[in-house]
């Protein structure tokens, strides 16, 4: 146990250099899973995110649904549709389809491990990308600890961009030389994670999320955060910030032994 604790407190102070940086954001979620069988569930969710920076702006809401399936004890298939709404602006709200397989196993008595990878499909109102594919890896906690009956655990995202609205590059004398979409790895997200199981069908989680966007292997002529020789401006900014966050977690059981 004391193992799994030091990894966690080792991430955290390797990151303090960065959550300085940026703006703060809270998100704040209520998720309702629905154990339809052993191995196959529903889940609802709900998202909304304030900036703290901007008098607690509501800055976006997401609602989803999606359907998982335990192919077996490493393998989980999962499945779904989020709509993504942004009130403070006039900008169309967002759909994506999503689908996500995930691979796990010990990695230590105390540790799981976790892969997975996620592809999405994004609508056309949504203009940064059209698709995405996300690489999650995940470090948790094995059993829970006797505090709180807690577990803890550590996760990065990985983001590919693909599609979306074509961004003009530049040579070194000005002049537009290329007009692309921004494909290409260029976000990262890390996850810390606290999640306490309060009873048999209510758990809460507190997080902290520090979102990272790059240009990672990217060629010249793909990147983001391309500034215009002519009038500075600076085109697909990179969207850098941290998150405090709080989720509650219903989960039901429809289902008899």
């Amino acid at each position: 146990m004391f193992k799994q604790l030091l990894f966690i407190i080792t991430l955290l102070i390797t990151s303090v250099h960065v959550i300085a940086q940026g703006e703060w954001k809270s998100w704040s979620s209520v998720n309702t899973d629905f154990g339809i069988t052993k191995k196959f569930d529903a889940k609802l969710s709900h998202l909304r995110s304030y900036n703290l920076a901007k008098g607690f702006a509501n800055g976006f809401n997401q609602t989803s649904g999606s359907l998982s399936y335990d192919a077996t004890k490493t393998w989980t298939g999962v499945a779904g549709v989020m709509r993504t709404e942004f009130p403070s602006s006039a900008s169309l709200p967002t759909y994506r389809y999503f689908t996500r397989v995930t691979f796990r196993f010990p990695l230590t008595n105390q540790i799981i491990w976790s892969n997975a990878l996620q592809l999405e499909k994004h609508s056309s109102s949504e203009t940064r990308f059209r698709n995405r594919y996300i690489y999650i890896t995940r470090l948790s906690t094995r059993k829970r600890l006797p505090f709180l009956n807690s577990s803890l655990s550590a996760a990065y995202w990985l983001f590919y961009n693909s599609g979306g609205n074509k961004i003009r590059y530049y040579n070194d004398n000005g002049d537009v030389v290329a007009r692309n979409s921004p494909d290409g790895f260029h976000r990262g997200r890390l996850y810390l994670t606290a999640n306490s199981k309060l009873s048999q069908t209510l758990s809460v989680a507190v997080y902290y999320m520090r979102q990272q966007e790059f240009n990672l292997f990217s060629t010249p002529y793909r990147q983001i955060a391309v500034v215009s020789p002519t009038t500075g401006k600076v085109s697909r900014e990179f969207d850098n910030y941290n998150v405090a966050g709080i989720s509650l977690l219903f989960n039901f059981k429809l289902y008899t032994n």
